[in-house]
């Protein structure tokens, strides 16, 4: 009886604890959540204000009265005189706003000005790292904020405000702009990640991430959920993240980019971790009220889907990732890729209909990734069909290639069929995958077996 009695009494202190719990628990977190916006709302302040000023410069810079006119008597001077002016202009701007560089581009000759002269002569053809020029002239937007690496300062990564250069006539006559290191903006939000204990990233509207204090992740990760209807430049939208996590978008109008800071409710983890012992404790508590019965103790797995869709056999991203990845239009928004190759195995029908076609679909993937090299990314298209993105050049693509094809017939004793192109970063990836679509199939035409080139 005695025994009853006490347990009774420490299931009423338990219940009159849960009773306390509960109404600070919601306090707390309601107080949480708007010290969440605050922070937030004072990192987006800090980054405001650090893109405000080159911003400003960089629109300044393209309503200027000489750059106008420069660029507008191009033709009739001398190209000597037109680079020691620029040479001279750009210079004196970088000097007196202290800037890492500053460029102009002439539409009309398409030469690039830096302070040091003359540094090439833009042609997306020849060089992809130009291909931003027509992509940007095609957007129609007067300002554009951009990251890339600079291949005047050791291919580091950049943020290029570009700014389109229009004459009194409305006519554009070239781009200016401006360049700020990556590792200035990453010096300047470590320590603001590190005193708030959250993660700061910049995206571009498809979610790819611009800005981040990890090398790693620039233009590489994806943050696109977090982009809605729901977020504009007036407030931040806030969004649960699991049980204890935040994630606060804001847009920023000056860059055309979206504000994300994730971290953790430390006070809401808290709580819950209390609530969780006064839960355990009742229930041992219960286990003694029915003798000790023996219960079979299930746990449970949270098991997180990964957001980026692959495929079940080889694990290779597929064509949902890549839609999600580059979204509806499928443009290529990285220049780090090369040539595109699409390839498949030749009468798969028949092959599978003999022998272990998974494995057989396995053995290639392995074979195919010894030929790519870590050097780009492989998606299982359909069936036995993929598409790679490579980091590496025709030429190099198409020897490594053509060894894939040998390696496939003598030690998996089947023939693929490879059809490769040069990346054009100026159409959408789906041209660029038709393109080498029709070089896989003229090898097929021919019976099979090689390595096709458009």
């Amino acid at each position: 009886m005695k025994q009853k009695i006490f347990i009774l009494f420490l299931i009423t202190a338990s219940l009159v604890l849960l009773s306390f719990i509960t109404p600070t628990f919601l306090h707390n977190k309601t107080h949480e959540f708007f010290n969440n916006q605050l922070i937030a709302s004072h990192i987006f302040g800090l980054i405001e204000g650090n893109i405000e000023r080159p911003v400003g410069v960089t629109t300044g810079l393209s309503s200027d009265e000489f750059l106008i006119r420069a660029l507008e008597r191009e033709d009739n001077t001398d190209e000597k005189i037109m680079e020691e002016m620029f040479s001279s202009f750009l210079t004196s701007v970088k000097n007196q706003f202290g800037f890492t560089s500053t460029y102009v581009i002439s539409d009309k000759t398409r030469r690039f000005y830096t302070p040091k002269g003359i540094a090439k002569i833009v042609n997306p053809q020849m060089d992809p790292y130009d291909n931003w020029y027509p992509i940007f002239m095609k957007t129609g937007l007067k300002l554009q904020v951009d990251t890339n690496r600079d291949q005047f300062n050791d291919y580091q990564w950049t943020i290029f405000i570009n700014a389109r250069i229009i004459n009194t006539e409305g006519k554009t006559i070239g781009v200016c702009g401006i360049s700020l290191p990556m590792k200035d903006w990453q010096n300047f939000l470590l320590p603001v990640e590190k005193e708030y204990k959250v993660k700061i990233n910049l995206i571009d509207n498809q979610g790819l991430v611009q800005i981040d204090t990890d090398f790693n992740n620039i233009k590489n990760a994806y943050i696109s959920n977090a982009i809605s209807e729901n977020v504009n430049n007036r407030g931040f939208y806030h969004t649960q993240q699991g049980r204890n996590g935040f994630r606060m978008v804001r847009f920023i109008t000056n860059m055309n980019w979206y504000l994300v800071v994730q971290g953790n409710n430390i006070i809401e983890g808290q709580i819950y971790g209390t609530i969780i012992i006064v839960f355990i404790y009742i229930f041992l508590l219960l286990a003694i009220i029915l003798q000790f019965l023996a219960h079979k103790k299930v746990s449970r797995h949270n098991l997180i889907k990964t957001s980026l869709p692959e495929d079940e056999l080889t694990g290779l991203p597929n064509r949902n990732y890549l839609k999600e990845s580059y979204g509806e239009l499928g443009v290529f928004n990285t220049t780090r890729y090369k040539s595109l190759a699409v390839f498949d195995i030749d009468h798969f029908k028949i092959v599978n209909d003999g022998r272990d076609g998974d494995k057989i679909i396995l053995d290639i993937v392995k074979l195919a990734k010894q030929a790519m090299n870590e050097q780009g990314i492989m998606f299982r298209w359909s069936g036995d069909e993929f598409v790679l993105f490579l980091e590496i050049d025709l030429r190099e693509a198409e020897e490594r290639f053509k060894h894939f094809c040998n390696e496939a017939k003598n030690s998996i004793d089947v023939t693929v069929s490879v059809g490769l192109v040069v990346v054009d970063l100026s159409v959408s990836i789906k041209t660029n995958y038709y393109r080498a679509v029709q070089a896989c199939y003229s090898i097929k035409e021919k019976g099979g077996n090689g390595v096709g080139v458009r």
